[in-house]
């Protein structure tokens, strides 16, 4: 079975449409089955990765992204984003010496940091534009 790939344009509009009206969805796999199903309307051949629907939902900031992580036994690189694939810069901290100490990573363009422990992506939440967050009353 054949399959396009759409323009980057089309695919972003899908992910717009597919959040319209959900505050939020809650797995990446779930928002790739409604992504599929509103590109399946524009053409029946149209196909996209769950990678690439969410690297362009970060890329265009179509929605807010919470990422949820298990810690891994090895330690930390300095290196490419795995949820955007960005590039990390260190978090540092002086230390009462004068010199510096590396604490982890964070990426420049998502919300994924990583502590000296390695940080791996195992759930995604997604916020639509109708999330209002809890309600916090003063009293």
């Amino acid at each position: 079975m054949s399959y396009r790939i759409p323009p980057a344009d089309t695919l972003a509009e899908a992910i717009s449409e597919a959040l319209e009206g959900r505050p939020m969805v809650v797995s990446q796999q779930k928002l790739t089955e409604m992504v599929l199903k509103k590109l399946k309307d524009k053409d029946p051949n149209y196909a996209a990765t769950e990678e690439r629907i969410r690297k362009l939902l970060i890329d265009r900031n179509l929605a807010k992204i919470e990422i949820h992580t298990r810690e891994a036994d090895d330690r930390s690189r300095h290196g490419r984003c795995p949820v955007c694939s960005s590039k990390m810069k260190r978090i540092q901290n002086e230390t009462i010496f004068g010199g510096t100490v590396t604490l982890g990573h964070k990426c420049t363009k998502c919300p994924y940091w990583t502590g000296l422990k390695r940080r791996i992506p195992i759930r995604y939440v997604f916020y639509g534009d109708d999330f209002k967050g809890p309600s916090h009353k003063e009293a």
